[in-house]
């Protein structure tokens, strides 16, 4: 209305002066002022700067950083042991639910699944790529002794901040050695990232640590797994390694293959096997269906996950069935290809189980039977292994023995005495006769014999390359 009232007003002042030229010339001059005034208060209205992704980050590193939810931080951003919880052993406190995902109520109400999994502050840049491609619930439970709690904080305030899916969906905990309480960082200064390399940025960011504090060589994979799982509200779960990604809707096609399940006859006692493949270091992206690995299989880039370190890994999983040309109906959904019957000790698959299925055994620390005890307890306890087909999860780089650290080695030998009484007691415990002596050399002489031998790698040329992996930290047992 203003606008014509000053239109009416320039018109009578130019019959006034009797101008047509001159009326022409306001009138267009109106006109463009108001188009650009229109533009200016639209632009003002709908831009929201929340919802614009900012690629790069400068701020203060400190706890404080992390509060986008409410939290159990104290006063300056450190972790009060009020909140611990002790785990069985005494040796460790744990925290749930540090870092909560904003929707998590919604998205674990709309999911049947949960992906649970564990991690070194090291490799927390994986969250971003997980949250890429799953689209259900995440559940990640850290490791963070000392001062690796401030690389925790600061590291788990980037990814919220610049990705919304973790932020939304991503829930954080907190597991430490009792004798090793959380730390702020020494080294309080402005950093600059971008979101756009969040390995870089990770990398950056353990400058945080105390470099006069001794690394935490004993890393209990089991108890931070088993904190992730519990801390899944969802009917089932799959408990990966943080570095093992999924094909994209693999959330989706759970769930909806679940509700199927779940409307015929339930079985609590039925696992659900997932395959993973290895992608040799020149794969520039993960494949995102079951034929593009395939094609990548058949060029030597993809293999079976361990196939050179321990072929029992996935041996029982016998994918050699699976790595037949998907259906051309239904391509989209998820089914049970082919039921395993048979069971090979030390066998370690993937699967998505229901809440009733076992929890990792946490008396194994480190390296060595953490995921296969498991599946011996399954197999005891009589579970169906149902092998699904389409879905799948890759890890970066072909899996050697090569760069074993020595600590690794004496880790498995502890653990396989660990094993040993383990099965003793499960077999006790279920009635059975008691379980068979291990048999051969001690795996650390297994081991160093398969170290010592040559492997010929064929060479593979690509334009492009991944960074090398860190074949030093992988999270499996043998």
């Amino acid at each position: 209305m203003a606008s014509l009232t000053t239109a009416f007003r320039h018109c009578s002042l130019l019959r006034k002066l009797g101008s047509k030229k001159k009326f022409l010339l306001v009138n267009v001059l109106v006109v463009v002022l108001n188009a650009g005034l229109g533009i200016l208060v639209n632009i003002a209205a709908f831009t929201n700067t929340s919802f614009r992704r900012h690629h790069y980050l400068t701020f203060p590193i400190d706890a404080g950083n992390v509060s986008l939810s409410t939290s159990p931080l104290g006063a300056g951003g450190v972790l009060p042991s009020a909140y611990g919880v002790m785990d069985s052993s005494g040796n460790y406190t744990t925290y749930a639910f540090v870092w909560p995902a904003q929707e998590w109520d919604v998205v674990t109400a709309e999911s049947r699944v949960c992906l649970a999994t564990q991690a070194s502050v090291e490799h927390l840049f994986w969250v971003a790529w997980q949250a890429e491609t799953w689209t259900g619930p995440m559940s990640v439970s850290i490791f963070v002794p000392g001062s690796d709690y401030a690389v925790a904080a600061a590291m788990v305030s980037y990814l919220r901040r610049c990705f919304p899916s973790v932020q939304e969906r991503v829930s954080f905990h907190l597991v430490h050695t009792r004798t090793r309480p959380p730390r702020s960082s020494p080294h309080l200064e402005m950093l600059h990232l971008t979101c756009e390399e969040p390995e870089d940025s990770n990398n950056v960011l353990l400058s945080l640590r105390d470099k006069n504090e001794p690394r935490e060589r004993r890393y209990p994979q089991n108890l931070m797994r088993n904190i992730a799982r519990r801390a899944c509200p969802c009917e089932y779960s799959i408990t990966v390694d943080v570095d093992m990604l999924t094909p994209p809707y693999m959330a989706d096609n759970l769930t909806g293959f679940l509700s199927g399940v779940r409307s015929g006859e339930p079985c609590w006692k039925c696992a659900f096997v997932v395959p993973v493949y290895e992608l040799h270091n020149t794969v520039t992206y993960p494949p995102e269906d079951k034929m593009e690995l395939l094609r990548l299989v058949l060029k030597g880039l993809a293999r079976r996950f361990h196939l050179k370190v321990y072929v029992k890994n996935q041996g029982n999983s016998h994918l050699e069935k699976w790595e037949i040309e998907p259906r051309e109906t239904d391509s989209g959904h998820y089914n049970i290809l082919y039921n395993i019957t048979t069971y090979q000790e030390f066998w370690e698959p993937i699967m998505v189980l229901p809440y009733t299925a076992p929890l990792f055994d946490e008396r194994f620390i480190g390296y060595g039977f953490t995921r296969s005890s498991q599946v011996y307890e399954m197999h005891c306890r009589g579970f169906q292994f149902h092998v699904l087909d389409k879905a799948f999860l890759t890890h970066r780089d072909f899996q050697t023995t090569s760069n074993y650290p020595p600590t690794r080695l004496a880790q498995i030998e502890i653990n396989k005495v660990r094993y040993q009484m383990f099965k003793r007691e499960l077999h006790a415990s279920l009635g059975l006769s008691p379980p068979s002596p291990l048999k051969g050399p001690p795996l650390r002489q297994q081991l160093l014999a398969h170290k010592s031998r040559s492997h010929h790698t064929t060479r593979i040329s690509s334009p492009r390359k991944l960074p090398p992996a860190d074949q030093s930290k992988t999270k499996e047992d043998h």
